[in-house]
This record gives structure tokens, C-alpha cells and sequence, in this order.
């Protein structure tokens, strides 16, 4: 006696691990999942209120093929400066690419919660403008010290060579 199987039952999938690659812009993150022979409708992104975002799929079984369909789960925990709310997704060509844009810094919560990070800022912009300062300085001085040296050495040589020919001079005489 044969017996069918109906729609209900149990179908044997590949389980894999797709490809990911990252991508990182300014003020956005793009996750690229690479799912080769999935179509728009096998594929499902979700995110839960913990922050995880679960990509999931399931190859449908229309056609006939020598090898089963395959299905994935892949599950990523996303950054606290992720705003979960503009998260969007965009299947093309056998690619999946999700936006996570970043969240925009509030000014004033920067403000009024930072002001040790503020007093931070100061000194460090401070300490810079300072270190540039005394770096301009050195270099004046060091010009000015040349000079002087400069100076000084000229000095000796001309008193040298006068003390050089003064007694020649001074000898004939007597």
C-alpha cells in the first residue's frame, strides 16, 4: 500500500550559514546577507524588544531539484547606538541589505549629563593650544639662541685674531 505525503508533513531541509558582510558609512551600518536562490518572500527580518534582530528563511518547494531546499536562522544583537526604529531592509538579486542608521546625539542631554566631559574638552583643548604655543616659543627661542651663538663665536674669532697680530706688533716696537 503506498501512501502520499500531504502538505502537513515534516519536509527535509539544508540548514546553512550565509555569507554577511558588514558595511559601515557615516551615521549608518549595512548588514549584506548573501542568500543565493532565496526569493523575496522566503526571507524574514524581525526585531525584538531585547534589541536582537532575527533574519530568517525558508526556500519554498516549487520546483523539483536534485537537492533539498535550504533554510537559515541567523540572530544579531544590535549596537545600543542603533535607532531600531529606521532599521530597514531591501532584498535584491540574492542580497539581503539591512540599514541600521545611528542614533543622532541629543545636544542637550550631551550638556546637561557631561559636565565633567565638558571641564575634559576644556583642559584637552586648552593643553593643545598650549603645547602649540610653547612649540612656537622653543622654536623663537631656539632662532634667538642661534643669533647668539652666532654672535658670540664671531666675537671670539675677531678677538683671537686681534690677540694674534696685536703682539706681533706690540713685539716689533720694542
Amino acid at each position: 500500500m503506498e501512501t502520499k505525503l500531504s502538505a502537513n508533513d515534516e519536509q527535509c531541509y539544508e540548514v546553512f550559514e550565509p555569507f554577511c558582510r558588514w558595511k559601515k558609512e557615516e551615521g549608518l551600518d549595512i548588514l549584506e546577507v548573501h542568500l543565493p536562490g532565496f526569493k523575496r518572500q522566503d526571507v524574514r527580518v524581525q526585531i525584538d524588544n531585547k534589541g536582537i534582530l532575527t533574519i530568517s528563511g525558508k526556500q519554498s518547494m516549487e520546483e523539483e531539484t536534485a537537492s533539498p531546499p535550504s533554510r537559515f536562522l541567523k540572530e544579531i544583537k544590535i549596537s545600543t547606538n542603533c535607532n531600531a526604529s529606521g532599521i530597514r531592509a531591501k532584498f535584491s538579486h540574492g542580497i539581503l541589505s539591512i540599514s541600521m542608521p545611528k542614533k543622532v546625539p541629543n545636544l542637550s542631554t550631551q550638556l546637561s549629563g557631561s559636565g565633567d566631559k565638558i571641564k575634559a574638552a576644556k583642559i584637552a583643548t586648552w593643553s593643545a593650544i598650549n603645547y602649540y604655543l610653547l612649540g612656537l616659543r622653543s622654536k623663537i627661542l631656539s632662532k634667538e639662541m642661534v643669533l647668539k651663538m652666532a654672535g658670540v663665536a664671531l666675537g671670539m674669532a675677531l678677538g683671537g685674531y686681534a690677540i694674534y697680530r696685536y703682539p706681533k706688533s706690540a713685539c716689533v716696537q720694542n
